[in-house]
């Protein structure tokens, strides 16, 4: 055991400063790892995957939907993982009881933060707060109640910091409810747990030039989902979000505000990101130095995720 145990410290520090790539070591190296982290990624299900690169452990853990509960997989390269079981069941008394879609995680000022999206029979759609200690939880709601506005039906909030290191929530407004898709954004108080002021409207899914509706039940509309924000290399504030493109296919758009700021104005660029079907995409920067997009495909069907490099070519960005 005591061999083993030392395989894998020896290993985390090799992950750590080599490019990952299998071919570079003996097989008894890629065997030890995969008996440390047994699952293969193409036998992961789920939808809404988030990455969230820890860089004191060197490590990549992984969150999907799950209802009741979010459960939680690690690896060392982004093809192996492990199962570190449930993160966060709801208790009895907490106010979602439907949906936990989303759960996004963040590590801000010391702690670890889920959003996520809830509802339930006497609540409308909204985004929670979640909060632990260690980036393996438990977590526990933050404020036992959405984050969101409780008159709205809303979805998909995530955590923008800004460079006055203001936190926001850029969430999207359902487009059942509103029939054209929304994005605002808000912002928080430091601790998190509440807004200040009035939700800014950022964008409408319906000026996206690729974006096409869909109907649901006798609803038909424009959908706005997983609005995700992010730095280009060259500075631009840009924001992956998802929503039905001319084909019926789900897909990754891009918008970039021209201010360079959260306030925006934001402006759609023009084409979609991907024709696979997936979406609800965000991105991180690996331990190999490479950046990364992660989000599910195909929409419907078995969901899994795709996790691969993205670049940015001559503005654009490209996934590989």
């Amino acid at each position: 055991m005591k061999v083993f145990l030392f395989n894998i410290y020896f290993l985390s520090i090799l992950f750590s400063a080599c490019d990952t790539q299998w071919g570079e070591y003996p097989e008894s190296i890629i065997d030890t790892v995969k008996v440390a982290y047994p699952i293969p990624i193409e036998q992961l299900q789920g939808r809404d995957p988030f990455v969230f690169a820890d860089e004191v452990s060197e490590t990549y853990y992984l969150t999907f939907n799950n209802q009741p509960h979010f459960r939680m997989y690690s690896s060392k390269d982004l093809e192996n993982w492990k199962d570190e079981g449930y993160i966060f069941s709801a208790g009895a008394d907490f106010w979602g009881k439907q949906d936990f879609w989303a759960p996004d995680l963040y590590k801000y000022q010391n702690k670890f933060y889920i959003f996520a999206t809830f509802s339930a029979p006497s609540a409308k759609r909204g985004t929670s707060i979640l909060i632990a200690d260690k980036v393996t939880g438990p977590y526990k709601p933050l404020e036992n109640r959405a984050i969101t506005p409780t008159e709205w039906m809303s979805l998909d909030g995530s955590l923008f910091i800004d460079e006055e290191d203001t936190p926001w929530i850029v969430f999207c407004r359902e487009w059942l409810e509103v029939t054209d898709g929304l994005i605002y954004a808000q912002r928080l108080t430091p601790d998190l747990k509440t807004t200040i002021g009035t939700p800014l409207l950022l964008l409408n899914a319906s000026a996206a030039a690729w974006a096409a509706p869909i109907r649901s039940g006798n609803t038909i509309g424009y959908v706005t989902d997983a609005p995700f924000l992010y730095k280009t290399a060259s500075g631009k504030l840009q924001m992956l979000w998802s929503s039905f493109d001319k084909n019926g296919n789900y897909a990754i758009g891009v918008a970039e505000s021209e201010s360079g700021t959260v306030e925006g104005p934001w402006r759609h660029l023009p084409d979609q990101l991907n024709n696979d079907d997936g979406g609800h995409a965000m991105i991180f920067k690996g331990f190999d130095g490479y950046k990364y997009i992660s989000y599910h495909v195909p929409n419907s069907g078995t969901p899994r995720p795709r996790i691969t490099k993205i670049e940015e070519v001559n503005g654009s960005l490209i996934i590989k």
